[in-house]
């Protein structure tokens, strides 16, 4: 389970779209939430989309999380002209394993919060990043938090590979058990074609190391899916897999700064990131 989760906000409506999956996992594990924001120093030359906020901002904020039913919540005004690293500095000494936090993704919206930011941990993090997918720039603040619900359908993308594999144990801690169903999915580069002998052969290697992953996985007592796919993008055979599949979210891993180069980690996971119109869970693997 996730003890400590932190959700980093910004005073727009649009980061605190990542309260409600935050809230939800907090609710329901019993975890400490954290809301933190960063104040740039009087001389840091600030983006434009960067507000000022009142002191009360994440005192009210905290209100409505503990309204929603989470019973631990803390609140940090950090101090740091670099973001990334003041966020990240506070998520090693809160001990949060998870970070929370609303993205622009595909739909163009351009904030500071909610682009640079987000890529930031994503790339530096030492825990996993859950990406929220920004909904319309008018979406109200007052929203629900009491009605959030926890993710049923998880999509858990693999490649094979050690890597790819960490990804496994954050995914395992996103939906309730029972009542979750894990999806894993392998995608091959290529068209698949039946007269392709080595496409076919590929195909079986795949499966036979998805199966043992399914095993391992479905042995602690968790629903388990596979599907093997030929595609000619990895990365939009994954996005078509969970719009099939209505997967409530991605989990994929990613090289990060590591530099591992793989089919699935790296530049197939930053054009998921980019392209999901769902929630991803990106984790960062350690070296072997």
């Amino acid at each position: 389970m996730f003890e400590h989760i932190l959700v980093p906000l910004d005073g727009t409506p649009l980061a605190e779209q990542a309260l409600g999956p935050a809230v939800s996992l907090a609710r329901e594990e019993g975890a400490h939430l954290h809301l933190a924001t960063v104040e740039r120093s009087a001389n840091a030359e600030l983006e434009p989309s960067i507000e000022i906020l009142d002191e009360d901002y994440l005192a009210h904020v905290a209100a409505r999380v503990r309204d929603a039913g989470v019973s631990h919540v803390s609140t940090e005004r950090l101090a740091g002209d670099k973001i990334v690293d003041a966020l990240e500095a506070h998520r090693r000494k809160s001990g949060a394993g998870l970070t929370v936090m609303c993205t622009h993704g595909r739909g163009a919206v351009e904030r500071a919060w909610l682009g640079s930011v987000a890529d930031g941990l994503v790339r530096t993090s030492e825990a996993p990043v859950l990406l929220v997918r920004a909904a319309a720039a008018g979406r109200s603040r007052g929203e629900d938090l009491r009605a959030a619900a926890r993710f049923k359908r998880v999509l858990v993308a693999l490649d094979g590979s050690h890597f790819s594999r960490q990804s496994l144990g954050p995914a395992s801690r996103l939906g309730p058990m029972p009542g979750t169903v894990y999806v894993f999915a392998r995608i091959i580069p290529g068209s698949g074609e039946d007269t392709d002998e080595r496409q076919q052969k590929n195909r079986t290697l795949a499966e036979a190391k998805l199966d043992l992953e399914v095993q391992s996985f479905a042995s602690g007592g968790y629903t388990v899916e596979s599907v093997t796919e030929f595609a000619p993008s990895v990365a939009q055979g994954i996005l078509d897999l969970a719009e099939r599949h209505d997967a409530d979210v991605i989990a994929i891993a990613t090289h990060g700064r590591s530099g591992v180069s793989r089919v699935i980690l790296g530049s197939v996971a930053d054009k998921v990131i980019r392209g999901a119109d769902r929630p991803v869970l990106v984790v960062r693997p350690r070296e072997a």
